[in-house]
């Protein structure tokens, strides 16, 4: 309540919303517009009702019958403690405490402008979350975004500061105009990351390792938000039609934390390529085709030891005459954020506690894609459909889970300032190879995993965008 109260102050306060900007996401985000103001404040708000049809577990055995010997296995009574609970993805983010909820996901108020007696040659960029999502997670209020862009030296603009980083096209783009709520399962898990810390329970028991061998380990800070702090090296070129863009950064690898308290000084460089036909028209719905590559590498300090981190994708979009088709391929090498095992709010099961666990060595490997479309067939309305893949740990039969989704949604355009957005998602959890679970003595986990996987619902959503 005193969120929302909050918000609703600010809303009032700010009179006005940015004015319209090129497609071009570095132009969007880094710089302004020529005759731009000192200082314009403005921001946005998302309140968010999420439904998820999953209902709790069940079927979890008290035995199983060893593909070894043949003779019936007990399964640990703190696994089978497990039947009767509802998994984590049929829950409510970041909560995670129930499977409704009406919340005020993102509430971002910010300020940006020139700085006067530059020439225009510096600009700024603040904004914050005081939403309720896993940027907030510790903390009620944080800077998502706080950058100063130079812009003195011909074909190399400088930005340094907490932005966000040269990734994918799901990860540049501003939350307030996207086509869908979520995330595909993709972009979510494999570039908005989730930093870890080692992790040893004294009283947790599991069973011994036989695919990949995975670490225990804890939260620690929010999640990365597809941010960093560095300095990034960017310019864009108009050749006719065509539009040439690159962006190279050097951040610290810390997400959307200021110090250097997670990473113990590794560092990432993330670098885009993209090149762009533009038909006609400006602002984030003008009309063009445009493909483009991306490459990220660091290292992630564990347990006292580095670990090389790639992710790196290509992908491409076309818009015209209210159509719109896009597409992106996502991998990843090393430091793989598996999931909680089991999937689960901790219920005090003896020797199954869930512990999130991480594939830390850069022969893990996971990757995905998503392909999807949109119709507005109308100045007030638009259809969307999208299907997304994510498949982790592709390098061990035993580990590799496949998630698709397909999304259904559907738009409304109130007014220039006021969208409203209904999806909904027919979700799958799979293990891909349950002829390993049989093969090798583990029948035990196998079983619960695809038990467990096959718990997940389809999920519905509804979200208002107001951009003041």
């Amino acid at each position: 309540m005193k969120k929302t109260l909050l918000v609703t102050a600010m809303v009032a306060a700010f009179a006005h919303a940015p004015a319209s900007f090129a497609t071009n996401w570095f132009q969007l985000q880094n710089n302004e517009q020529p005759g731009a103001a000192p200082y314009t404040f403005w921001g946005f708000i998302q309140p968010t009702y999420t439904h998820n049809e999953g209902g709790t577990v069940s079927g979890i055995p008290a035995t199983v019958v060893s593909p070894v010997n043949g003779a019936n296995v007990a399964v640990p009574a703190g696994l089978r403690a497990y039947n009767g609970q509802t998994a984590l993805f049929n829950l409510v983010g970041p909560d995670l405490s129930h499977s409704d909820q009406l919340q005020m996901f993102r509430a971002r108020p910010g300020v940006r402008g020139v700085i006067p007696g530059t020439d225009e040659k510096i600009n700024y960029f603040v904004l914050a979350e005081l939403g309720n999502n896993a940027l907030t997670r510790e903390r009620q209020a944080v800077l998502t975004d706080a950058t100063v862009t130079l812009n003195y030296i011909p074909g190399a603009r400088i930005r340094v500061g907490l932005g966000r980083l040269p990734l994918g096209e799901e990860a540049m783009q501003g939350v307030q105009i996207m086509d869908y709520i979520n995330f595909t399962t993709v972009t979510d898990q494999l570039l908005n990351e989730r930093f870890v810390e080692s992790y040893a329970n004294a009283s947790r028991t599991h069973a011994a390792v036989v695919g990949a061998p995975m670490a225990m380990s804890k939260l620690n800070g929010a999640f990365g938000g597809y941010r960093d702090v560095g300095v990034e090296v960017y310019d864009w070129f108009n050749r006719g039609r065509w539009e040439y863009t690159y962006a190279v950064m050097a951040s610290q690898a810390n997400g959307i934390s200021f110090g250097d308290d997670l990473n113990s000084g590794n560092h990432d460089v993330t670098a885009r390529v993209q090149a762009s036909y533009v038909f006609q028209g400006a602002g984030p719905k003008r009309e063009d085709v445009t493909a483009y590559a991306w490459h990220q590498d660091g290292k992630r300090a564990f347990g006292g030891t580095d670990y090389t981190r790639i992710r790196e994708g290509i992908g491409a979009k076309y818009l015209r005459n209210g159509v719109r088709v896009s597409g992106e391929y996502i991998r990843a090498k090393g430091m793989i954020y598996v999931a909680p095992t089991p999937q689960f709010n901790d219920i005090g099961a003896p020797a199954y506690e869930p512990v999130d666990y991480v594939a830390l060595d850069s022969s893990n490997k996971a990757d995905g894609y998503y392909l999807e479309t949109g119709w507005k067939f109308a100045p007030k309305w638009e259809v969307d459909l999208r299907y997304d893949e994510l498949s982790k740990m592709t390098n061990s039969a035993y580990d590799e889970r496949k998630a698709t989704t397909w999304t259904l949604g559907g738009q409304y355009f109130y007014s220039p300032k006021v969208r409203f957005v209904l999806n909904y998602e027919i979700r799958d959890i799979k293990v891909v190879h349950p002829e390993a679970q049989l093969t090798n003595g583990q029948k035990i986990q196998g079983t619960a995993a695809g038990i467990i996987g096959g718990s997940v619902g389809n999920r519905l959503s509804a979200q208002m965008t107001w951009i003041f």
